[in-house]
């Protein structure tokens, strides 16, 4: 292709000195051509930023239409013991996160709702809701995560009303601090827990915001049944071969009556 040779060439094109005498130029007007090049540079650079602008306004447009979809699925998953404990506990970035005590605390979490900023771009924050519980008070958990003008993420969350001598992140000490998914120094590590990366506001960019936001929330069903494509396959595999016994079954009765 034209791109692959332009890359293999070791030629480069010189830079223009603008003192050179374009008479001497024996290619051409190197000048217009390049100024010409810059103006449809810049006609792309225009197309591309309406380019994110619709695809901005699509993408608020969806936004709407998906609220009430998501608002009754909640309503629903409401009715359903342990869901969310269950959805966490199999995913894998997740159950990472969690220790016999944070399954406990989840064992209370009634609701998880993730809502994106109006231009969806600088951030989106994460709602937990709780029944009352023997570990803290607050009904709701939020945390926040907000896109910079440097384009560094930042969190802010709720502050964690323990109740008296249930705060499970003091009893961890300062796990759930290190970044999150990163090695253990020892075997015996304590792994990060749940309610420390919750507090936890330190951290640049955070993988297990983004693991909520775009693959729990999304769809927190294949999570709860732990769905598996290659047990699927094999289920149906099982029930094929089942039915194509019982149809030999079936036929083996009326060749018999045949014969009589």
């Amino acid at each position: 292709s034209k791109m692959a040779n332009a890359q293999a060439s070791p030629r480069k094109m010189p830079k223009l000195d603008p003192k050179v005498d374009p008479a001497a130029d024996t290619n051409g007007d190197s000048q217009d051509i390049l100024e010409e090049i810059d103006s449809i540079q810049t006609s792309l650079d225009c197309l591309n930023d309406q380019a994110s602008d619709e695809i901005l306004k699509v993408e608020q447009k969806y936004n709407m239409l998906r609220k009430p979809h998501y608002k009754k699925r909640s309503d629903l998953i409401a009715k359903i013991p342990d869901f969310w404990l269950n959805t966490f506990m199999n995913h894998p970035q997740i159950a990472a996160l969690l220790d016999e005590t944070d399954e406990e605390v989840l064992r209370y979490m009634t609701q998880l709702s993730v809502e994106e900023t109006e231009d969806i771009r600088s951030g989106y924050k994460i709602i937990f809701e709780f029944k009352t519980n023997p570990f803290f008070e607050n009904k709701q958990l939020v945390k926040e995560f907000t896109m910079s003008e440097s384009g560094e993420m930042g969190t802010s969350e709720t502050k964690i009303n323990w109740k008296q001598g249930m705060a499970l992140t003091e009893k961890s000490g300062d796990k759930g601090k290190e970044k999150v998914g990163g090695k253990r120094d020892k075997p015996g590590d304590d792994p990060p827990s749940f309610f420390s990366w919750f507090e936890d506001n330190s951290m640049g960019g955070d993988e297990v915001g983004e693991v909520i936001k775009d693959d729990i929330w999304a769809n927190p069903m294949q999570y709860y049944l732990d769905l598996d494509e290659d047990e699927e396959l094999e289920e149906d595999d099982d029930q094929d071969a089942e039915d194509e016994v019982e149809g030999e079954e079936d036929d083996g009765p009326g060749e018999g009556e045949e014969e009589e």
